[in-house]
């Protein structure tokens, strides 16, 4: 993402509180989402519509309530929706030659909820057919996103949990990688023909 701001704070103009008064916003403080607040987005779009799904996100990340969200300015939620909406349309660039495995390297390290282990980067490579089979059966059921955090979580071997705790980009860029696989078609002729008897 090229220079793209990884957070953002929006001062308001007038100042959001909960509704005993006792807890107030003076500005709104957003950063990049993660794998798994993404995916509640979409769960949520899907149930709810596309405004309840960034309200939803905004609160998700602003830590303010989805209940004072709702009482946000709209013009406020506009600049909101602006910043997320270039993680949420984020598309890495894209793979013209699959390698057999490839490392996507970490702009921060990523760690288990204990801090016990660390990841830099994430190596990943071609899955095998059961592999595969697994992530179309679980696209049916949960969706894509799931079904390729899943896919990525087995490659690498990096806990679900933890993959679920990546910054949205640098999923995509993982994901990326492994629809070179997913939608691979040999070219005409590069394979054998074999003719019926």
């Amino acid at each position: 993402m090229e220079e793209q701001e990884k957070s953002i704070v929006i001062p308001l103009d007038k100042p959001l509180a909960d509704a005993g008064g006792k807890l107030v916003w003076e500005r709104i403080t957003l950063h990049e989402p993660a794998l798994i607040e993404v995916n509640q987005f979409f769960d949520k779009q899907k149930a709810d519509g596309a405004l309840a799904a960034m309200g939803l996100l905004i609160s998700l990340l602003s830590g303010i309530p989805p209940q004072v969200v709702r009482r946000m300015p709209f013009t406020t939620f506009k600049q909101c929706e602006l910043f997320l909406l270039t993680f949420l349309n984020y598309l890495p660039e894209p793979v013209t030659t699959v390698e057999s495995s490839t490392v996507i390297v970490l702009p921060k390290v990523l760690q288990d909820g204990k801090g016990e282990q660390n990841w830099a980067g994430i190596d990943l490579g071609e899955p095998c057919l059961e592999q595969v089979d697994q992530f179309y059966k679980t696209q049916t059921v949960k969706g894509g996103l799931a079904a390729m955090s899943a896919l990525i979580a087995e490659i690498s071997g990096i806990p679900a949990q933890v993959i679920n705790r990546l910054p949205f980009t640098d999923y995509k860029r993982c994901e990326g990688y492994m629809l070179g696989f997913l939608n691979f078609s040999p070219t005409a002729g590069g394979g054998v023909n074999v003719s019926p008897m």
